[in-house]
This record gives C-alpha cells, sequence and structure tokens, in this order.
C-alpha cells in the first residue's frame, strides 16, 4: 500500500429479496448469509418533514420480538440506485450501503461493523469512494472503458463494455 492509499475497512455483503406476499418487505438470503443483526426490513417514505430536510430519501426498520432492531433514514450517495443509512447496536454504530437493483428486486447491504463516519457529508464521501473502487474492481475484466463524472450533488458512472 502506498502512503497516500487509505485502507478500505472490512464489510461482509448481505443479499436481500423483496417479499412476494409483502411489498416493501426485504427478506435475508438466509442460505447464503450468516448474519444476526437482522434478518428483513422494511421501507417506507418518510413522514416527518425533518427527515426529509437531511435528504432522507426511505425510512429503513426492522423488528424481532416485538423490538425495533433497526431503524435509519437511507440518504443517497448521488449515484443511482445506493444509499447509506447507519445501524445503531449498542451505541456501537455501524455505516451500511443498500444498493437496489429494481429489475431483480434484489438489495444488496454492504455492512461496516463497527465504522462510521461522524457527518453526513463525510459518510457521502466514504461511500462514494467505497462505490466507485468496488465498481472499478469488480467490473475489472469486463469493462473496457469506464468514466466517472463527479458534481457536488452526484457520481455518474458510465460503463463500456
Amino acid at each position: 500500500m502506498k502512503g497516500n492509499e487509505k485502507k478500505m475497512p472490512e464489510y461482509k455483503v448481505l443479499e436481500f429479496t423483496e417479499n412476494q406476499q409483502r411489498k416493501r418487505i426485504y427478506d435475508l438470503n438466509v442460505e447464503t448469509n450468516k448474519f444476526s443483526k437482522f434478518r428483513y426490513f422494511r421501507l417506507q417514505t418518510p413522514r416527518q418533514q425533518y427527515l426529509v430536510n437531511k435528504g432522507v430519501k426511505f425510512v429503513c426498520e426492522s423488528w424481532e420480538n416485538g423490538e425495533k432492531t433497526l431503524h435509519t433514514g437511507l440518504i443517497s450517495t448521488g449515484i443511482d440506485d445506493y444509499y447509506f443509512g447507519d445501524f445503531v447496536d449498542n451505541k456501537k454504530t455501524s455505516l451500511m450501503i443498500f444498493h437496489f437493483t429494481p429489475e431483480t428486486s434484489n438489495v444488496m447491504i454492504y455492512f461496516f461493523n463497527g465504522y462510521n463516519k461522524k457527518s453526513i457529508p463525510m459518510k457521502r464521501q466514504f461511500c462514494r469512494e467505497f462505490i466507485t473502487t468496488t465498481i472499478l474492481k469488480m467490473g475489472a475484466e469486463s469493462v473496457h472503458n469506464v468514466k466517472i463524472i463527479t458534481t457536488r450533488e452526484r457520481v455518474e458512472i458510465i460503463l463500456h463494455r
């Protein structure tokens, strides 16, 4: 690792699929994911104006045995279909990056256990860096030309195969 390169924190990739009987409920694929913090989540649009003012596009919640185990607002990273939120467990926060794939009804969550940033702009910047380097790294074999256009509000990634 070069002196100016940052070490990427460890993360776990979790796959959730929309429940066909209960819309806007996403179930953890337990066959491929060993994860016990939450088994499903529900998405809804924010009702409180202060959440909308903070940039929250969705509210994500989960319960187990009548107790709320997950409650976070999802904020856009500025990259299409990618959002971020927090998971709080015993006062320890973990960053989560959600990747929605509308054509498959799947949601991938990149879960950074015990890792987080202090402010929304810092979280957004970390997420953008993670997403662009992960996409580039994972798709390098099949992608011939990658163009990344970054503005303050969003990042556009154009892949040519």
